[in-house]
Order: C-alpha cells, then sequence, then structure tokens
C-alpha cells in the first residue's frame, strides 16, 4: 500500500492495492486532505516527519481509515522525496501491522520519544563515538591519545549543547569536528586520565572547552562510557559551566588572601575566639607575644593563653553588655609570654559569622604597672588584681 502526500496537507496519488485494502474506488482519495486517510494521531507523525526535514527513510507506526471509517494499524516506511509539480513530499510504503516490520517502528517511536526529551532538556547533553574503538589495554597515555586521534565524533548532542558552545547560527553542532570544542590540551588530556582511571564512570570533572565564538569556558562533566572487552566505543554525559564560579571563587580569593595579609599586619596581637574559648584565628603580633605558632595557638586556647580570671563567658558578658558590643574601658590581664607573665590590656568586640557569636581580642602589652583594676561593672562580683 502506498501513498504519495505533500508538505501542505494533500494527498496527492493512492495505489490501487491501498485503495482495494480500504474500500476506495481508484482515484478517491485523490486532491484530498489527509484526514481523508489519516486520523489526527497519524496526521501529527506525518506532521514531524516533514518537520524533520530528513533525507533518510524512517519506520513509523500510523492507523488509516478505511471506507467504513474503522482504523487500520499499519507500520509504514516513510521517504522524503522532492518533486517538480508538489515540492517537498513523503512517499509512505505500509504493511497491514504484524510481524518484524512492526517491531522496527516500535524501537523508532521509542528513540524519538529519548531523542525529544533530551532535545528538549535545559541540560547540555552529549555522545561521542569513536571511528575506531579505543583499546583500553594499552598504556595510559596510548589511551588518551586514542581518544583524540582515533575519529571521534558526535553521536548525539542537543540543543542545549549547541546554545552553551555557541554554535554558528544555521550550523549543526552535531556535524561539526569534535576537536573545535573539545581540543587536546594538558587540561583535557588531564581530564581523559581522570576518566581512565575511574572506568569512564564520574560525575563532575572538569575540563577546558572552546566555544564557537573563541572563548575558553570552564566545565564539569558526568560521564558514563560503553565499554566492551576492552575497547571503549562511545562515551555520554552533560556538561555545565562553570566559568563564572571559578571567577568568583578567584575573587573571592583574593580578597581573602588580603584581609589576611591586613589582620595578620595588625601592630597588636588579635586572637579570634569561639563561645567555648577555641582560637579560630590570631595573627603574626600575637605569634610574638605568646611565643607561639599560630597552630600552637590554636591547639592551646584561651584558658593557657591568658590568666584564668578572664573566662571567655565573662569576656562575652562584658561585651555584649556594651554599646556596639565592645568593651568601652580595656582589661587588664596578664598573658603568657616566654619569659613570663606579662600585662596586657585587653579590648574586645563580639562579631556575626554565619549566625555565631565570635569574639575580636586585641591583647596590648603595658607600658608600666596597672593599678589593681575593679572589672566588678563587667563581670559582677569577682575581682581582677594586676
Amino acid at each position: 500500500m502506498v501513498d504519495l502526500l505533500t508538505q501542505d496537507g494533500r494527498i496527492v496519488t493512492m495505489d490501487e492495492a491501498q485503495a482495494g485494502r480500504l474500500g476506495y474506488a481508484t482515484g478517491a482519495a485523490e486532491g484530498q486532505d489527509w484526514s481523508f486517510l489519516y486520523p489526527l494521531e497519524s496526521r501529527e507523525r506525518i506532521e514531524t516527519l516533514f518537520a524533520e526535514g530528513s533525507a533518510e527513510p524512517r519506520v513509523v507506526a500510523l492507523h488509516l481509515r478505511d471506507a467504513s471509517g474503522a482504523l487500520v494499524p499499519v507500520s509504514a516506511v516513510a521517504e522524503r522525496i522532492e518533486t517538480d509539480q508538489d515540492g517537498s513530499c513523503l512517499v509512505l510504503h505500509k504493511w497491514p501491522s504484524g510481524g518484524a516490520l512492526d517491531e522496527v517502528a516500535r524501537l523508532a517511536e521509542e528513540r524519538e520519544v529519548i531523542s525529544g526529551i533530551l532535545a528538549a532538556s535545559d541540560d547540555a547533553g552529549w555522545c561521542m563515538e569513536w571511528t575506531d574503538p579505543v583499546d583500553l589495554s594499552a598504556p595510559e597515555q596510548e589511551i588518551i591519545r586514542q581518544v583524540f586521534e582515533n575519529g571521534p565524533r558526535w553521536r548525539f548532542c542537543n540543543r542545549a549543547m549547541a546554545h552553551l558552545y555557541r554554535t554558528p547560527e544555521g550550523e549543526d553542532f552535531n556535524a561539526r569536528p569534535v576537536h573545535e570544542t573539545f581540543p587536546r590540551t594538558r587540561e583535557n588530556e588531564g581530564f581523559i586520565r581522570r576518566l581512565i582511571r575511574a572506568s569512564f564512570d564520574i560525575n563532575g570533572t572538569p575540563s577546558r572547552d572552546l566555544r564557537y565564538d573563541g572563548v575558553y569556558i570552564e566545565v564539569e562533566n558526568d560521564v558514563r562510557g560503553h565499554i566492551r572487552g576492552n575497547h571503549l566505543y562511545r562515551m555520554w554525559g552533560t556538561v555545565r559551566d562553570v566559568s563564572k564560579h571559578m571567577r568568583r571563587a578567584a575573587v573571592l580569593k583574593d580578597e581573602i588572601d588580603r584581609l589576611t595579609g591586613v589582620i595578620a599586619a595588625l601592630p597588636d596581637p588579635l586572637l579570634v575566639l569561639d563561645r567555648t574559648g577555641a582560637v579560630l584565628m590570631s595573627n603574626h603580633a600575637a605569634e610574638e607575644l605568646f611565643g607561639l605558632s599560630s597552630d600552637a595557638i590554636a591547639a592551646r586556647g584561651l584558658a593557657d593563653l591568658v590568666d584564668a580570671a578572664l573566662s571567655i563567658d565573662a569576656l562575652f558578658e562584658a561585651a555584649g553588655a556594651q554599646v556596639l558590643d565592645h568593651l568601652r574601658r580595656p582589661l587588664t590581664a596578664k598573658a603568657m609570654h616566654p619569659e613570663g607573665q606579662l600585662k596586657v590590656e585587653v579590648t574586645a568586640r563580639i562579631f556575626d559569622h554565619g549566625g555565631h557569636d565570635l569574639l575580636a581580642l586585641i591583647l596590648r602589652a603595658q607600658r608600666r604597672v596597672p593599678v589593681l583594676v575593679e572589672p566588678s561593672t563587667a563581670f559582677g562580683t569577682d575581682r581582677v588584681t594586676g
């Protein structure tokens, strides 16, 4: 059973075998709308075949409407042709449902559904395969060479992939050479090396790819490989552009380095403490005061660095009770100096860090012996003497 359909929705011809099978007179369908023979669902499938524009034959499952109005299931091979009189047309060769052609039609439909899902995804998806499968029994560097040189090609990439890599207008990303966006660079050799060591099953692995506008982008890939025996036939996955996140991370690192340098250069000893008294940060002046490295200061905690009268709870209470959460008048304490206890003036301020209160302490060495300090206004009835 054969008929010829135009893209604008007309039936050009229907052969005698199809007319007889459906109970129509010869020539009854010529010039009629598609709806004369095809129900809505089948017409939508035919529209899809025209929209794809592929010259390759396609196998599809359709229904025909016979002269009584009953639907007849068929399997069809659709072939795209160009005619002088009617332009772009489809020739549909049809057989009653049943047999091997039904399985081909079913598989073709499943492929169409899966391809449609992938094509509509906002995640950039890709599949790469090789003309010559990659020999995974070879040494690592040889495997890397084969990945780039054994005829890699795109098997399938969706629209999001083409958008990510700025594919030129009117160009099919799948038809472009792989090396244009995935060149053999030191970074990408490292990417393949990580895949090899993970048996081509990995998430979030970085690579450095080249967009069609000439800009390199930093991306992360989730990758799976199809391995049979000792050979890699294809690999596929999704890719995410992380360039902006890496730029942001670089900016934040520069800011952190700059702020860390400022804190380290403060002339007065500084300690940053949490409510347990653990030292989270100290500067160079603090290291000089205590004669300890920053790691050793952190290991000891506040109680081992200054006299016990200045408890962490009392310091938080005193700082929190004052205007702007800092001590208006310094307190006096004794710091554990390498040559003995050294009297220091202590100022403190509370600040918030990620929803947790931290305390910044400045310990300034006194130049003269202080008088007795009366910290009762800050610490209740306890008294600290110099």
